[in-house]
């Protein structure tokens, strides 16, 4: 049965018109909605109502802050509430880190959708109809609760569990926060119910999108592997193992594998297919049935209508992050200060699926034309690039602050300016981050050949050369970080790791990227230049200056590593303790 049956709701009541008689039309049920008794008395509308559910997940690509924003990875050119997380403001009464849902108020929406779904589970047993597709239904509920869990874990480590609903009729007030330990093996409880009773489930061609028992698995594979990093507690080797396990069911099923590429072309096509054979669990859109929106060619795309899509350019990657990648060989190569010498030539595949460089050919249809992401040299008699502030007929407040544009996640045959809505699909969860799971792991449990194995799958897809192991923990995280880039990891990974403090007290670096001339056949010189300073807009001099063009980050101490409960939370349940927050 497919998804997009959580929006015809609609539809079912224009059918019940359909089926009335004149003389029998004012003695209906209300045709917009259904009892409580109709929806928990057929197994077709408790479906219905378990779709709604898979709605509420909140993708990265449906926002406009994403949790790469709050690390090395993206420069959050539009701030949107990301400063509060980047600069340490936040406290019980400044709790938002963005303005969707999910980050404007993380606590209320993830319990809002958990409080749907213990309703659900409270329910599905006494719907009669058949028994197989009652308990896929439930494996799918319990897996939704455990993923919404599992974020509430992941950000605010411990937390109330609640696995009922409750009556007009209960006092709130003693509720109080599980341990950690407590938190994660609840959710791994769901998981295991959820992948026992998703077991034969198949949910593939117009079902896809659903959970699995291969999404349960896998899930409980990144949350016993953030129990056993040290921020969520004391690391074990019983729980490296038990986390080890978790990643290696998860690759036993063998229905997921990595999809060879032969180019970078080819590596960022991945990412847009949602029957991609390596990916676990998904959110797909839907432009007829409204099933969510996919906003990244907004928040992404370069600015500017001759640059292509007329983006807002809010995500800009940083430059920290693309003079990490190694070259195709597998070595690695220092960016310079400066240099006349286009500067990226010769890096790994990945680096060219996920950045948008100056001179790069983007833009669909007529508007396929050369990113211009240069300022130009008024000495030496060039124009602005459409980079520059000068222009404004090409939105330059929109431009990339970094000297770079988000290319990942962008399918290069999308027209935005026609009636479709962009389609790419999200993934939760793919089979990549599963081996990167097993190799830490593997590392911390002192397996460091099994570890390079499943480190070398995952470099290999990538036409890179072997890791030697040499260094086998910095050769690790190298992969897990170009790996999932943009992928919201690197928030979690920084944080579980306990390396929030190292990585906010580097600044960020900018590509300032100047035309400084042009060739005897007519093309520009250009400068590059890798610093810490741009030319920046000061509001207060009503001019431009040249100053730090990013805002530095600062880190706030240890309750950096948790969001607050928010004061109104607080203050309705006063055994809710607010630690770290005070």
């Amino acid at each position: 049965m497919k998804l997009k049956k959580t929006y015809i709701y609609s539809a079912i009541a224009a059918m019940a018109l359909g089926m009335t008689s004149c003389e029998d039309i004012l003695d209906q049920d209300p045709l917009d909605s259904f009892t409580d008794e109709a929806v928990w008395g057929d197994l077709n509308l408790a479906e219905i109502y378990l779709n709604d559910q898979y709605t509420k997940l909140m993708p990265e690509n449906s926002k406009g802050v994403i949790f790469a924003s709050y690390t090395d990875e993206v420069y959050q050119k539009h701030k949107y509430g990301s400063e509060n997380y980047t600069q340490g403001y936040l406290t019980p009464d400044q709790f938002n880190i963005g303005w969707d849902d999910t980050t404007w108020d993380p606590w209320y929406n993830y319990y809002d959708y958990i409080a749907k779904l213990n309703l659900f589970l409270e329910k599905i047993d006494g719907v009669p109809g058949d028994d197989n597709f009652r308990n896929t239904l439930k494996g799918q509920g319990l897996f939704l609760r455990a993923w919404n869990y599992h974020m509430l874990y992941s950000l605010y480590g411990r937390i109330v569990l609640v696995d009922r609903t409750f009556d007009l009729n209960y006092e709130f007030g003693g509720e109080r926060r599980a341990d950690l330990d407590e938190v994660a093996d609840f959710i791994v409880r769901d998981l295991d119910e959820a992948a026992r009773l998703l077991a034969d489930a198949d949910y593939s061609g117009s079902d896809l999108g659903r959970a699995t028992q291969g999404a349960a698995l896998a899930l409980k594979s990144r949350v016993l592997l953030y129990k056993a990093s040290p921020l969520f507690g004391t690391p074990s080797r019983e729980k490296w193992e038990a986390a080890a396990q978790a990643a290696k069911d998860v690759i036993d099923l063998g229905i997921y594998y990595l999809k060879p590429v032969n180019n970078s072309e080819e590596y960022a096509a991945l990412f847009f297919d949602p029957s991609n054979p390596e990916v676990i669990f998904e959110k797909l859109f839907d432009p007829k049935y409204g099933a969510g929106e996919n906003i990244s060619y907004l928040h992404q795309a370069p600015m500017g209508p001759y640059n292509g899509y007329q983006g807002w350019g809010t995500l800009n990657p940083t430059h920290e992050v693309a003079a990490r990648f190694q070259l195709s060989d597998g070595t690695t190569q220092e960016f310079p200060e400066y240099t006349e010498e286009y500067p990226w030539s010769g890096r790994e595949i990945r680096f060219n699926a996920n950045y948008l460089l100056d001179g790069d050919m983007w833009g669909y249809g007529s508007d396929h034309r050369e990113l211009e992401l240069f300022v130009g040299d008024y000495e030496a008699g060039t124009s602005p690039g459409l980079n520059s502030s000068e222009n404004w007929d090409s939105e330059w407040w929109n431009v990339t602050e970094t000297g770079y544009y988000m290319r990942k996640f962008l399918n290069p045959n999308y027209d935005m300016n026609g009636t479709t809505m962009h389609t790419t699909p999200w993934f939760f969860i793919r089979l990549a981050e599963i081996y990167l799971n097993y190799a830490e792991c593997q590392i911390e449990l002192g397996n460091n050949a099994e570890a390079l194995a499943y480190i070398n799958k995952v470099r290999n897809r990538a036409l890179l050369p072997d890791a030697t192991g040499t260094d086998i923990r910095a050769e690790y995280e190298y992969e897990r970080q170009s790996e999932l880039l943009f992928e919201g990891q690197r928030f979690f990974d920084i944080r579980r790791w306990k390396k929030l403090e190292e990585v906010y007290s580097e600044p960020l670096h900018v590509m300032n990227i100047t035309c400084i001339g042009f060739t005897e056949d007519g093309k520009r010189k250009k400068r590059y230049e890798c610093a810490t300073h741009g030319w920046v807009w000061s509001d207060s001099a009503n001019e431009w200056v040249w100053d730090y063009k990013l805002q530095p980050r600062r880190y706030a101490g240890e309750k950096h590593y948790w969001l607050p409960i928010p004061r109104w939370e607080l203050n309705k349940c006063p055994f809710l303790d607010a630690a770290p927050y005070e």
